[in-house]
């Protein structure tokens, strides 16, 4: 495929064109924008897993790298893992990660900021300009006298000087995203009457204040700042107000190019949900009104789309941050014509910004390699001491990414799986609204399969004759699990259904129903709304305070927004007790339904004892979360094959388990 080209014949040479910015120069147009890693040492600088994860991304042909949020001050949040630039601690971390980068071709930029009142409700300090609390941990600020107003300036200026000290080739300032800059600019939190506050002019000086002083502090390195096209929260900055701030950066003449992102009070980062390309619209307003380069970001995750906007004028670069947590070698894949190889950015959030908020490093659902560079980054094209031949059950996620680690080691691959397409059950959970984008991993794993030469055997229930035949040197079971009857459940009852049919779209659907989640993950929520769609009057039970309790928040949030759009009632701390086959009903302890019982549980899931009187409800059909590992093979298969398992068939978890163990198995073999 010529570099000119997309999937869809579509030309691709817009992103690979260079781009000026100040006295530097692009060497095309996909940048890495700032994104927290978590790869920090005690003192919460960038450590070596840091340098390697940066380096990877300049190697794939990445053309700027931003580094994640350096707060600038101590009085500043510091949630997720962000780093610190207090002092000259940090310009030797510097000075190592501008060099590895520059030796692979990329420019680096460092982003400073301070949070304000953006925390994530860690006790110490939060500075704002009035006492406003706006976020979502609710905790009230300080209001910041001019004296600290001042420090703060200062601060940014001392940030920016150790930065170029350091080797960067500039600096970004977070101006948007609801942190300080944001909160001064916008009428919603800055409640001032001297000349930080008062009118549009007045909540601008401190933006201002903080470009002089950090253009004094680097000379002419890169100074990029970044806004929100909108704050979308009522009250605060609308996307008119915004450009008119635009307006008056640029004016200053201080500025070499806008990043327009979007958000002022939660996540800034799009889920599945978010359509791709979401916040195109405001950067090509922001291009509209001023002179400078502008960047574009918002879900930006194919190189068709990317290449589109450059040339319809929506941006003049174009951010591909989690593109690039997914792989990090796509521009040179694009550059090279292999568009087709490019893995896929999902859009689950999984593991970039999931195992962010678990306070762990960045990684990638799909992409092992990805937060563990610096230990496995050739490992998985590092042949193996002698070709083996691997029989793979199984071709679900940990089944697929068995088969492509192996064979890119060499191996001879034959991978078994029951259905008409691979990908396992991700396939089904990819129908539910706004989860579509989870069956672009599961394709990208099956095309690597093919092109990689694997024997793939579709509608083929591997027996233990079949796989004995191949006279294989190692056999890894990937059968995952299936849905069975959980313990309160007869076992001859047809009211009685499996989640990940109702999601299928498989069984008829009327009346009443009740979903019983008792895996705290998505499977439930999917089930209620896909029988919610159906016209159901629909009702989900979960043990937990809510449902989707180990999902990340953000996508909770999504699925909750969709429950409530669809009338689906949920009974929270609810346990079901008992099943009810003569009368359908289930008995449990806060209310009930026509198929069981439950009862009052605590946070724990453990029964409370003053339970309230257990009520039953009539429901037409009950819906289960309830999972099993498919383990039959390994009774079957003789005890003289090396015999592996991984994924679902040994421990019914998400997605990531299932691949990164996946990952470690095949780098062994």
């Amino acid at each position: 495929m010529s570099i000119r080209e997309t999937r869809d014949g579509g030309s691709l040479a817009a992103l690979l064109q260079p781009l000026t910015l100040g006295k530097r120069t692009l060497r095309n147009r996909v940048v890495v924008t700032a994104h927290a890693t978590h790869n920090i040492d005690a003192a919460s600088l960038p450590n070596d897993d840091d340098v390697a994860y940066h380096v990877e991304r300049a190697r794939g042909g990445a053309a700027m790298i931003t580094m994640g949020l350096a707060a600038v001050h101590p009085s500043s949040p510091t949630p997720y893992g962000i780093y610190h630039n207090f002092d000259d601690r940090v310009v030797p971390r510097y000075e190592r990660l501008s060099a590895a980068v520059h030796e692979h071709g990329g420019l680096i930029l460092t982003q400073l900021g301070h949070m304000g009142a953006r925390t994530d409700g860690a006790t110490g300090p939060a500075w704002a300009p009035s006492q406003v609390s706006h976020h979502s941990w609710g905790s009230m600020p300080h209001a910041m006298s001019r004296a600290e107003v001042h420090t703060i300036v200062e601060a940014f200026a001392a940030a920016a000087r150790r930065s170029v000290r350091g080797g960067m080739d500039g600096v970004e300032i977070s101006a948007g995203h609801g942190l300080l800059i944001n909160e001064f600019l916008s009428p919603l939190t800055n409640l001032r009457e001297d000349e930080y506050g008062g009118d549009d002019e007045r909540r601008f000086r401190f933006c201002r204040e903080i470009l002089e002083t950090v253009r004094e502090a680097i000379g002419d390195a890169i100074l990029v700042v970044r806004v929100n096209g909108a704050d979308e929260v009522p009250g605060s900055l609308s996307q008119e107000a915004w450009l008119e701030i635009d307006q008056r950066i640029t004016e200053t003449g201080l500025v070499d190019a806008i990043n327009v992102s979007a958000n002022f009070d939660g996540s800034v980062v799009p889920t599945m949900a978010a359509p791709r390309g979401c916040y195109l619209h405001y950067a090509r307003k922001v291009r509209e009104r001023v002179d400078v380069p502008v960047c574009a970001v918002g879900r930006i995750t194919d190189p068709s789309m990317a290449a589109q906007a450059i040339e319809d004028g929506d941006a003049d670069f174009v951010g591909m941050t989690r593109a690039h947590i997914a792989d990090p070698h796509l521009v040179n894949k694009v550059r090279e014509g292999r568009t087709d190889e490019i893995r896929p950015c999902i859009g689950c959030i999984q593991m970039c910004l999931g195992e962010l908020e678990r306070h762990r490093n960045v990684k990638c659902v799909y992409n092992p390699v990805t937060g563990r560079e610096r230990l496995v980054r050739d490992l998985e094209t590092t042949p193996a001491p002698m070709s083996r031949s691997v029989v793979v059950v199984g071709g679900g996620p940990a089944g697929l990414e068995t088969a492509r680690v192996s064979a890119l080691r060499g191996h001879r691959v034959t991978l078994f799986d029951e259905r008409p397409e691979l990908g396992g059950v991700v396939r089904v959970a990819a129908k539910t609204d706004g989860r579509d984008g989870l069956v672009d991993a599961v394709d990208w794993l099956g095309n690597e399969v093919r092109r990689l030469g694997v024997d793939v055997r579709l509608r083929r229930t591997a027996e233990a004759s079949d796989v004995v035949a191949l006279k294989p040197d190692v056999v890894v079971l990937a059968t995952g699990a299936s849905e069975t009857l959980p313990q309160w459940a007869p076992r001859d009852d047809r009211r009685l259904l499996a989640a990940a049919d109702v999601v299928a779209g498989r069984p008829k659907l009327s009346g009443r129903v009740v979903v019983v989640d008792e895996s705290d993950r998505t499977s439930g929520m999917s089930a209620a709304l896909a029988a919610a769609a159906r016209g159901c009057d629909v009702q989900l039970l979960t043990t937990r305070p809510g449902p989707g309790e180990l999902v990340e928040p953000e996508v909770r949030h999504d699925f909750l927004t969709r429950l409530a759009a669809a009338g689906v009632t949920i009974r929270c701390s609810t346990r079901v007790r008992a099943y009810d086959v003569a009368e359908g009903v289930l008995h449990c302890g806060v209310g009930g339904l026509a198929t069981m019982t439950y009862r009052d549980v605590d946070a724990q899931g453990r029964p409370v004892e003053q339970a309230r009187q257990d009520i039953s409800i009539a429901a037409d059909h009950v819906v289960h979360t309830w999972t099993e590992p498919r383990a039959e093979l390994f009774e079957d298969l003789p005890a003289s094959l090396d015999v592996r398992a991984v994924g679902d068939v040994l421990h019914p978890h998400r997605i990531e388990g299932a691949v990164h163990a996946a990952f470690d198995l095949a780098i062994e073999l």
